[in-house]
């Protein structure tokens, strides 16, 4: 009887925290927090109020998992054959989430553009306020390819919340440089340097 009374107990207290830590506000039952952490307390009749920790709380129209996503650069011309990498940044604004990445792509020829998402997804354990940037890399096999790649990123605790970030690439990317470390003036020596030889050996 004490071990079916304790169950119930614990069960009690275990509802009631998960209606403090995440309660919904309706016209019916507002609820009341701060806009923002640090901010006014006022009350609510729609969205969430969020409490991370004892003393942080915030309101959020649609979940207390939410968060931000960008890339940069959002717009680039690309080396021809390399791969190049770039940067995704995930900010959480709600409570601590795990991430999963995925991508698309919209172009003429969406063959001439690589992603290579290795190590990209998923993204664990990113706390409130805290921002995590993952490297997608990219590869155009053409100079003249344009396109847009779209990231998605979804909330693993809530698979309906997910943003979105785009990248344009953009046309006339450089082609692949052999020799890099000489400059014209090098390769015309170089040139003049092989045919003075040729010539020479002939002789």
């Amino acid at each position: 009887m004490k071990r079916i009374l304790s169950f119930m107990t614990g069960l009690f207290f275990f509802c009631f925290l998960i209606n403090i830590v995440y309660s919904a506000c309706t016209r019916e039952t507002p609820c009341c927090c701060q806009e923002y952490p640090g901010g006014e307390k006022k009350c609510f009749t729609e969205g969430y109020c969020c409490y991370v920790g004892e003393e942080r709380e915030f309101w959020n129209p649609i979940s207390c998992f939410d968060f931000m996503v960008w890339v940069e650069p959002t717009r680039s011309m690309f080396t021809v054959g390399s791969k190049t990498r770039i940067n995704l940044y995930i900010k959480n604004l709600g409570y601590a989430d795990n991430y999963y990445v995925t991508h698309n792509i919209t172009s003429d020829n969406p063959h001439l553009i690589q992603v290579d998402m290795t190590g990209v997804s998923p993204v664990n354990d990113v706390a409130y306020e805290e921002t995590r940037i993952v490297y997608p890399r990219i590869t155009v096999l053409e100079s003249h390819t344009t396109g847009v790649v779209f990231f998605n990123v979804t909330s693993e605790t809530n698979m309906n919340v997910s943003r979105n970030a785009t990248l344009t690439i953009l046309e006339g990317g450089d082609l692949p440089l052999s020799l890099p470390e000489f400059d014209f003036f090098g390769l015309i020596a170089i040139i003049f340097l092989a045919s003075y030889l040729y010539f020479r050996k002939r002789k």
